[in-house]
């Protein structure tokens, strides 16, 4: 049995996984995540690759309340063994459902999504640390033990450019702010 959680443009991701998976044998488990029912996209297109399709979002406008991490104790507690578990989505997401899968002792492959630069790990823009070694997502994964994943460190240099980032936004240089 094979869980495959996605979040936001992690659903997409999960897509292929999940009817390669299905069509090896596996029993698949697909867990769509979305902040609210609105941004719920390619629900009918996963239900055609898994045995099971759980919605879960955010503010419980749709499905389950709650997040990936949820939706996988709740299998557990209704007697689902897992064997393995691929998450796809925003790093926060996939720190918070490795330490669920953590104890609950479920292998995890998450695919990592650090600043990438050049592509070929010449750069080191992309280097995250994966069980106390250095490994350069874009060519050492993107999928990595979620387990051994410094998820601290790799949050940390995601923000990097943060500054740049808000800078480059379109600004409107028209716009006045009145104080009272």
């Amino acid at each position: 049995t094979v869980v495959c959680g996605g979040g936001c443009y992690g659903v997409a991701g999960i897509m292929p996984l999940a009817r390669a998976l299905k069509e090896a044998g596996n029993k698949v488990i697909c867990i769509n995540e979305a902040s609210s029912s609105y941004l719920v996209y390619w629900e009918d297109e996963l239900r055609q690759v898994c045995d099971e399709m759980i919605v879960v979002t955010k503010d419980g406008s749709q499905g389950i309340k709650g997040g990936v991490q949820e939706v996988i104790s709740s299998l557990v507690a209704r007697g689902e063994e897992i064997d393995q578990a691929f998450i796809v989505g925003c790093t926060f997401m996939m720190m918070l459902v490795c330490d669920t899968t953590k104890e609950l002792g479920i292998s995890t492959q998450t695919a990592l999504n650090p600043i990438m630069v050049d592509g070929t790990g010449m750069c080191g823009a992309c280097r995250v640390d994966v069980g106390g070694k250095t490994k350069f997502i874009c060519v050492d994964g993107p999928f990595v033990d979620g387990h051994q994943v410094d998820w601290p460190e790799l949050m940390h240099r995601r923000a990097a450019y943060g500054r740049e980032e808000r800078e480059a936004l379109p600004q409107d240089h028209n716009h006045h702010c009145r104080h009272a």
